[in-house]
């Protein structure tokens, strides 16, 4: 307690970089970039006139900034200046235009939809290729017309259109679907969304062989939460076979391993190098030996490279992204120092194709018990690897990535530290403070490390409303598992898993192993929400 008053003392004498706009300029776009700009947009300190001027300062003109930029200074929307004519044509009138123009109107849904029958009648007959989708506006039942015509461009297009839709679909139909590039996210939503009930059943109508990679391993799924459990296998292999990253034939390798329970499969994934929670578990089961980890460490000494500068890291980031093997070679050289252990990692792991654990900045979480050690360097090497000034693009912050509203609230809400800012975050030390009081929130409500994991990612309120729902974590034959392959949000899905590996990886480390059957075991929620820590 007594450090962390020292530690809150201190931060009130800390100063966040202020960058002017004639400042930011002379920088090169990039995140960190965009990230000032924003907060200049945010604090009203930039007048109409300048942000007029400032577009091609803008590395990434999306979400936040956007909405910031465009309260001052719109971007007028692109439009290729070949078409600037067809827009001109409203549903009055587009009859009046060329076929060229009346294909571009009929790009958008809502424009076919605002259209008279017997104006798409005429437009269906001078545009074969839009037919299905002009005259099935006509019908009822849209989505039924195009069925029956087959035509698996319009299904997809008029999908995303109307969502609600939802009926049986014919094999023929479902197969033919598989060979369009839409049916990949289409077949994932219809998954883990559960709104398409039916769409879902004919789904396991696809031949597996068609499909490969995550289409087939989604399908496998699928099959599994309509209870057939053969024709899962046969989407699994088939995933397994064509997945390229080890990680990812791993995942379809343990479901072929917990559908037939076939030694062979479960040996061959024990076998495997790479570090995820299918392996461990597998060499957890067979009484393997924990995987090696590469643990990384570097001389005792000084770097001149500004690890407080979130610039300066942009700038190297882009370095080592486009770096040949001599530059990454003599790169890793420089940088092979303790104050840049970090970067150092990056740079092995690009020139070995290897997972390097590093602990940088532990000082700071010594007197912390193993648990929560381990807690943040797990969540901190997926967050950022580490790298103190990192920013994403959502302008989440520093070696624990925060976003700036959370920072700010526990900053100036919860520790009540004077003068705070959210630049605060580039420290590694105030970084890991304030993940371990928010640590402390989230297990307080969560009774697994894998849901704090979710909740990290995707906020507690998310996190809670899913161990809500009756059809997941619960008593199950393959759960916890497959409520894990149904998590909704793909990121948080992915990311809970990376992590779940990163923390069994670090307890490991740390000379506190913890076995991941434990874990597994405790993820059933057989009431609403455990809010006990177990």
């Amino acid at each position: 307690m007594k450090k962390f008053f020292l530690l809150a003392f201190a931060l009130c004498y800390l100063n966040a970089a202020h960058y002017e706009l004639e400042t930011l300029k002379k920088y090169e776009n990039s995140i960190a970039k965009d990230y000032y700009i924003y907060r200049l947009l945010q604090k009203k300190s930039l007048e109409k006139k300048e942000v007029q001027n400032l577009h091609s300062h803008i590395f990434r003109y999306v979400g936040v900034l956007k909405k910031e930029l465009d309260k001052l200074a719109p971007l007028k929307p692109y439009v290729n200046s070949k078409y600037a004519k067809c827009y001109t044509y409203t549903k009055d009138t587009i009859l009046d235009a060329n076929a060229t123009c009346q294909s571009v109107r009929l790009n958008s849904l809502n424009f076919i939809a605002s259209l008279t029958p017997d104006t798409r009648k005429v437009l269906a007959k001078n545009l074969p290729n839009s037919s299905t989708l002009l005259l099935a506006f006509n019908e009822k039942n849209p989505m039924n017309y195009i069925v029956k015509k087959e035509d698996a461009n319009a299904f997809f297009k008029y999908f995303n259109y109307s969502k609600k839709t939802d009926f049986e679909l014919n094999a023929n139909f479902v197969n033919k679907l598989t060979t369009q590039d839409s049916f990949k996210n289409f077949a994932q939503n219809i998954i883990i969304k559960k709104e398409n009930a039916k769409f879902a059943e004919s789904l396991l109508e696809v031949n597996a062989s068609r499909v490969k990679e995550d289409t087939a391993f989604y399908l496998g799924v699928n099959a599994l939460v309509f209870e057939e459990e053969d024709l899962a296998y046969h989407f699994f292999k088939s995933a397994y076979e064509s997945f390229k990253q080890k990680a990812n034939q791993d995942n379809a390798l343990f479901w072929l391993w917990l559908i037939k329970k076939d030694e062979k499969h479960l040996k061959e994934l024990a076998k495997s190098q790479s570090l995820n929670i299918y392996s461990l578990y597998a060499r957890e089961l067979t009484n393997a030996p924990f995987v090696e980890l590469k643990v990384l460490k570097a001389p005792d000494t000084k770097s001149k490279f500004d690890m407080s500068n979130p610039f300066a890291w942009q700038e190297l980031a882009r370095r080592i992204r486009n770096a040949d093997v001599n530059e990454l070679k003599r790169l890793e050289k420089e940088f092979k120092t303790q104050s840049t252990l970090p970067i150092y990692a990056l740079i092995k792991e690009k020139i070995d194709k290897k997972n390097y654990f590093i602990m940088p900045y532990f000082e700071y979480i010594k007197d912390y018990d193993v648990k929560r050690q381990a807690l943040i360097l797990a969540i901190a090497r997926q967050e950022s690897r580490f790298i103190p000034t990192a920013i994403s693009t959502s302008y989440a912050l520093g070696t624990m990535q925060f976003m700036p509203f959370l920072a700010n609230h526990i900053g100036h809400k919860e520790l009540k530290i004077a003068n705070f800012d959210q630049d605060f975050m580039f420290k590694p030390e105030i970084a890991y403070l304030f993940a371990n009081h928010h640590l402390n929130y989230l297990e307080k409500h969560l009774n697994s490390p894998l849901y704090v994991f979710y909740a990290y990612n995707a906020g507690i309120g998310f996190t809670t409303r899913l161990l809500k729902r009756n059809d997941m974590f619960k008593e199950g034959k393959y759960e916890p598992f497959l409520s894990m392959e149904l998590v909704p949000y793909q990121e948080t899905r992915i990311y809970g898993k990376k992590v779940l590996a990163n923390y069994i990886a670090y307890r490991h480390l740390l000379n506190d192993n913890i076995k991941i059957l434990d874990i597994f075991e405790n993820l059933i929620q057989n009431t609403q929400t455990q809010a006990n820590k177990s």
